[in-house]
């Protein structure tokens, strides 16, 4: 991982985009439970990032609705890669190759190897999302189209 903060890293990657969004500070958050409690968010506008790894070398973040499930089968056709070349980070991974705790992963993607992909169904979602930002404190706000374009994502449906 590369030295500093990944937070003011996602932080400085957004404020230099000149996408319009906000930067909510809350109760530590991890989870979708934990969001219904904590936060005053529709959690219906939630968008979560899951981190994988590819066999052959390289990151995928796919961001979908917090309440959906990564549909594997699928996600790795759109990576290009068969199913059991597409594994999950372990929490473990996540804090060692993101820098950031599991529940605080972003979408925005820090290291050049990985590749982002955005669920079909957060396109659907009016009119901003809320998403993660490297602090499980942190929520960032923005259009879902912006994210599409900031994170140079492609799009597709991987979600159940």
């Amino acid at each position: 991982m590369i030295p500093g903060s990944a937070f003011s890293r996602l932080l400085d990657i957004v404020n230099q985009s000149g996408f319009s969004f906000i930067l909510h500070e809350h109760t530590r958050t991890r989870t979708m439970e934990d969001a219904t409690q904590n936060l005053f968010f529709d959690v219906a506008r939630i968008v979560k990032t899951v981190a994988f790894r590819i066999r052959s070398g390289g990151l995928v973040l796919a961001a979908l609705r917090g309440s959906g499930r990564v549909d594997y089968p699928r996600l790795a056709a759109l990576v290009g890669v068969n199913r059991r070349d597409l594994a999950p980070l372990s929490p473990e991974e996540v804090r060692e190759q993101l820098g950031v705790e599991p529940g605080s992963v972003s979408p925005v993607p820090l290291r050049e190897d990985a590749i982002v992909f955005v669920d079909d169904d957060v396109l659907t979602i009016q009119s901003t999302i809320y998403c993660g930002i490297g602090r499980p404190d942190r929520t960032l706000e923005i259009a879902a189209a912006d994210l599409v374009r900031l994170t140079n994502g492609r799009t597709g449906g991987f979600s159940r």
